[in-house]
């Protein structure tokens, strides 16, 4: 399924405004090649306190909010799913309705765009294809070279830690030699539904590191 990355102004008009007050902008884009990318998946709120709540999800919207402005972008994903998805239990799938494109639910945590400008990130969208359950945010070929530049520094962070944080990390794997990519993935910011083991593992046997505070 082809991703779509809009500036977030245009497209999502139903996110929740900011209320508190903002803080530093993040510092100016390095060349490219020299880039450090924050990746944050799915940090949205019925994974945090909706319809399909991370068991932490709570807790990782501080940690992600106090670590983004020391990064160059910020890329965003967001499931984006139609209100008769397929992953829907009342349309044949496992989980309950959540993420449905310009509800409450499928916007980021208030304020975590706060003190960062509109042209240091990216939002991707995914799951919209009603029949096609989709965890990852670049299956599509090609698509992790439209966000990320050759030698960039990617820090994946987000939720959940055993699906859509797992699968988008093997997504950037697959293209991280290519590009030269150097990645990594802060745990202290990634939530889970049951437990974290499957992405541990993964990074292990991929030589993965832990992004440290």
């Amino acid at each position: 399924m082809k991703k779509i990355i809009i500036a977030f102004a245009a497209a999502m008009m139903a996110l929740v405004a900011c209320n508190q007050t903002a803080k530093e902008n993040p510092t100016e884009t390095n060349m490219e090649g020299n880039r450090k990318v924050l990746l944050v998946v799915d940090l949205q709120k019925d994974f945090i306190d909706g319809t399909l709540q991370a068991a932490n999800g709570r807790e990782i919207v501080p940690v992600v909010d106090s670590i983004k402005n020391s990064f160059d972008r910020i890329c965003f994903t967001l499931d984006w799913h139609p209100s008769n998805h397929c992953s829907f239990t009342d349309f044949g799938g496992i989980w309950p309705v959540h993420c449905v494109q310009y509800t409450a639910g499928a916007s980021l945590p208030d304020c975590i765009l706060a003190g960062v400008s509109s042209d240091k990130y990216d939002i991707v969208l995914k799951g919209r294809d009603q029949a096609a359950e989709e965890y990852g945010a670049f299956a599509a070929e090609g698509s992790v070279a439209e966000v990320f530049h050759n030698g960039d520094e990617v820090v994946v962070c987000g939720i959940a830690a055993e699906y859509c944080v797992l699968e988008t990390l093997k997504n950037v794997m697959k293209e991280a030699e290519n590009l030269n990519l150097k990645v990594s993935v802060c745990l202290d910011a990634v939530a889970y539904i049951t437990e974290y083991t499957p992405l541990v593992e993964y990074m292990k046997e991929n030589n993965i590191p832990a992004y440290e505070l």
